[in-house]
This record gives structure tokens, C-alpha cells and sequence, in this order.
């Protein structure tokens, strides 16, 4: 991907207990690059879960090796549409035989990178715990995404630390906001597939 990555996406995720006499709900299967994209590495997810996550508590059903190989072919919706990304049902049956998907536990606080491309899906709750991990994308410096990040002014010395240190080793486009605007506004930011994570032409 090159140097510094630009980081233009931090966020959070959420998998809730299920209410009860609720039905569980999972994601269909989907890529985040639901757009038109290079067929080699441009982005990286990073995940970081916040609990230790497990089957049972909703970890996220990934399928290793679906970021090569498949474009938007694959993929039925629209950008921007609830369901976007989605992957076609013929290819799923298709790659249950050969490399059927899975669900990981992984280590509270643990680091998990994954390419934008690679086929995943939230998966259901069982338990009364909620589930959350952090959710940020790096994109390659040559890749031309116009999105930044809001963050409010009393990080910013601490990004400028660690670039000055020359620890930070990332491109970090931000809006700086006030403490208090970021905290009045962070529940109204819209889901996942309202941000675009193309490139500019």
C-alpha cells in the first residue's frame, strides 16, 4: 500500500443482545467495497475488540481469501443502500466448498486487519453481553479518498506528539470540533454504508 495510510474512518461497532422473544439478526455477507476499485490492496480495515469476542457473542463471520479474485460482479445493491456489497448467493454456495467461512475468537484489545475487499458479515448475540470494537479504515496514500476525520481539539495534541516523535507513521486529514460538538453529534453520524469510500476521479 506504501507509506503513511491515510486514516479517513474511526467508528464503532455494536453487536446488542437480542431482545427477548426477539428473533437473532445477522448482516448478509457483503464487502465494504461496494464501488468501483483496484483489484490489488488500497484499504485496510483495523479492528479492535473491546471484549473478548467469540460464536456466541457475535463475532464476525469473515471468509479468508475473498479480497482476491472478486469485484463488483460479486456484489448485488447499491452503494449506499442498506444492504450494499451484498455477495451473490450462487457465489456463497460456491465458496462453502471450497473454503467454508468462519467466526474467530479473538483476545480483548487485540489488533485485527483485514483488506477493505474481503467478504464478512455481523453475525447474532446469544448472550447478554454486548459486543463492541472499534472500526477504523487506513487507505493508501495514492488512493484518492476525500473523506476525514472529526475529532475533537483535545486530541490533537496528542496526534501532534506522536508525529513529532515520529511515532505516528499515518496521513490523518481531521476536522477539528470542539469536545462538546463532537459529543452532542456522535450518535446522529450515519451507518457504515452512508460513507463513501471511493476515490475522487
Amino acid at each position: 500500500m506504501g507509506p503513511r495510510p491515510k486514516w479517513t474512518f474511526c467508528s464503532a461497532n455494536s453487536a446488542m443482545a437480542t431482545l427477548p422473544g426477539g428473533t437473532p439478526q445477522r448482516q448478509p455477507v457483503h464487502s465494504d467495497a461496494d464501488f468501483a476499485h483496484p483489484d490489488h490492496p488500497f484499504a485496510l480495515v483495523v479492528n479492535i475488540p473491546l471484549v473478548t469476542t467469540t460464536p456466541e457473542n457475535g463475532s464476525t463471520e469473515i471468509w479468508l481469501g475473498t479480497h482476491n479474485g472478486f469485484g463488483l460482479d460479486a456484489q448485488e445493491g447499491a452503494h449506499g443502500e442498506r444492504a450494499s456489497g451484498r455477495i451473490r448467493e450462487e457465489l456463497l454456495r460456491q465458496r462453502q466448498e471450497i473454503s467454508p467461512p468462519l467466526q474467530p475468537v479473538i483476545k480483548k484489545g487485540s489488533i485485527v486487519v483485514r483488506d477493505l475487499r474481503l467478504w464478512h458479515a455481523g453475525m447474532p448475540n446469544t448472550t447478554q453481553q454486548t459486543r463492541v470494537m472499534l472500526a477504523m479504515i487506513h487507505f493508501a496514500p495514492w488512493f484518492r479518498n476525500r473523506m476525514r476525520l472529526e475529532l475533537g481539539e483535545d486530541v490533537k495534541p496528542i496526534l501532534e506528539n506522536l508525529e513529532r516523535e515520529g511515532k505516528l507513521g499515518l496521513d490523518v486529514p481531521v476536522d477539528w470540533a470542539t469536545r462538546e460538538a463532537v459529543l452532542e453529534g456522535y450518535l446522529n453520524r450515519g451507518f457504515g454504508n452512508s460513507y463513501d469510500f471511493s476515490q475522487e476521479a
